[in-house]
């Protein structure tokens, strides 16, 4: 219960997070976007130590991160308007609604190894939540290319995933 919670808690952080954005506090928009994101590692964590590790935990954690990468992704993008963060959005956005219909499809054809969580998807979730994190402080200065860099690097790093998961275990 308590891990499900905290996996939830991560899709609520979003909009303090947005709203600082919005009134310019980068600093308070940053300690949320810190908090959730720790709450990304805490969930499984607090789920293996109270021994309450489950299908539906781990489906709620999945859920938690796409809607919370996705969701700033695409704030992000418009935000700063920024049209190489918005077209590496639409492409990691992309292959996270694709990992969930082949997840879909595992389960249902009985496939639940291949439904698993892979090393690469969790290196990858964490360069996103990295590339987020950056693009909050710097993707409004002068170091904006830098951002444009690691956002391209990401969604690339997202679709090496999802080839990964897609042919490793077919």
């Amino acid at each position: 219960m308590i891990p499900n919670l905290i996996s939830l808690s991560r899709i609520f952080f979003i909009f303090p997070i947005i709203l600082f954005l919005v009134m310019n506090d980068v600093h308070l928009a940053l300690l949320f976007f810190l908090i959730a994101s720790f709450t990304d590692f805490l969930d499984g964590y607090a789920a293996r130590y109270l021994k309450q590790e489950s299908v539906l935990g781990a489906n709620l954690d999945l859920l938690a991160d796409k809607i919370f990468v996705s969701s700033l992704l695409i704030f992000i993008s418009f935000h700063f308007d920024n049209l190489i963060f918005l077209m590496m959005t639409i492409l990691i956005i992309a292959r996270e609604i694709s990992i969930g219909i082949i997840r879909q499809h595992s389960l249902e054809t009985s496939n639940e190894n291949k439904a698993k969580v892979n090393f690469l998807g969790k290196f990858k979730t964490f360069f996103q939540i990295f590339t987020i994190g950056l693009a909050m402080i710097f993707l409004d200065s002068k170091f904006d290319q830098i951002v444009e860099i690691f956002v391209i690097i990401t969604a690339v790093l997202s679709w090496l995933s999802l080839l990964n998961y897609s042919y490793a275990k077919s």
